[in-house]
């Protein structure tokens, strides 16, 4: 009687309300759940899907390590169009800072943004000359100008209206938007992450924005879907299955309490399965790698 007596204590239960609606509100750019996951499974600092040079690849044949390089690669890719080495870097929604590590390696001035607590500290800890923003990328505060800004996989958790306003603010006369991420292409779809690729092109030319970069990567990160597809399916879920199973016949009360939460937890590891299903995602999305710079003859303040 003693693991039941909470449920049928009422000031248990009161308290149990006031915990979940402590632990129900949180802001998700905060503390995303799913990367901080990721960042305990790699070790480079880097979160995005990486790129994988050889694509055509047995998921069965990836490794971790493998992953990594391929981040590693990723990175690369976008230091490489970093042509203005004079004026600061601002990498927006910077996840544990390895891509800043990379550039302030190469002598860089970069700086940083994440409105996640445990990136922010993470970052401060490990990397603690680089210059960080702790806040949403459309609350920004800065008398600078930057020559670059990047959006790694960023993009997709900003307002496009809003996004386009602060580049605006803050990049200068000439200077570079890195965009890598992927997007939409219809309306449809199990997932809705991300933008519509076509109301991303209609903020360009409403914003007076030029592609000098456009680039279809999607079958470069594929292998990193189909690699995290793999271990889901043989890994994951068996692993649920075993626990409902063990909880059925250890706990059968638990199990027929907690049916409502079981159905939950299922309902949401569909949706992550849809995810990185590379068939869903081929048809549903496409992995862009963008550089745009801005037409204007305007003259902005250099720091």
């Amino acid at each position: 009687m003693s693991k039941i007596g909470p449920f049928f204590n009422p000031v248990e239960w009161v308290k149990a309300y006031r915990f979940h609606k402590r632990n129900s509100t949180f802001d998700k750019s905060t503390y995303d759940l799913e990367l901080y996951l990721y960042s305990k499974i790699l070790n480079n600092n880097m979160l995005h899907w990486g790129y994988f040079e050889n694509f055509v690849i047995s998921p069965d044949s990836i490794s971790l390590k493998m992953v990594e390089e391929a981040q590693i690669k990723y990175a690369e890719n976008i230091i490489e169009q970093i042509t203005d080495h004079q004026h600061p870097v601002l990498d927006v929604g910077c996840g544990m800072g390895g891509l800043a590590e990379l550039m302030m390696k190469q002598k860089m001035n970069v700086e940083v943004l994440t409105p996640n607590k445990n990136q922010i500290q993470h970052i401060r800890n490990t990397l603690q000359n680089l210059v960080s923003h702790h806040c949403k990328f459309e609350q920004l505060v800065s008398e600078r100008k930057y020559g670059t800004v990047i959006n790694s996989e960023s993009l997709q958790y900003i307002r496009l209206e809003d996004a386009f306003r602060k580049v605006d603010e803050i990049i200068m006369s000439g200077g570079k938007w890195i965009i890598v991420d992927y997007f939409r292409l219809n309306e449809t779809g199990i997932n809705k992450s991300a933008h519509l690729l076509k109301d991303f092109e209609q903020k360009l030319v409403e914003n007076n924005w030029t592609k000098t970069v456009e680039r279809d990567i999607t079958p470069h990160v594929l292998p990193t879907i189909q690699f995290a597809n793999l271990y889901f399916n043989r890994f994951l879920v068996p692993v649920k299955h075993y626990v409902y199973e063990k909880l059925r016949y250890k706990k059968g009360w638990l199990y027929y309490l907690t049916t409502n939460l079981r159905a939950s937890i299922d309902k949401k590891i569909t949706k992550e399965e849809a995810s990185i299903d590379p068939a869903q995602f081929v048809n549903e999305k496409k992995y862009m790698f963008f550089v745009l710079q801005k037409n204007t003859t305007t003259n902005d303040s250099v720091e």
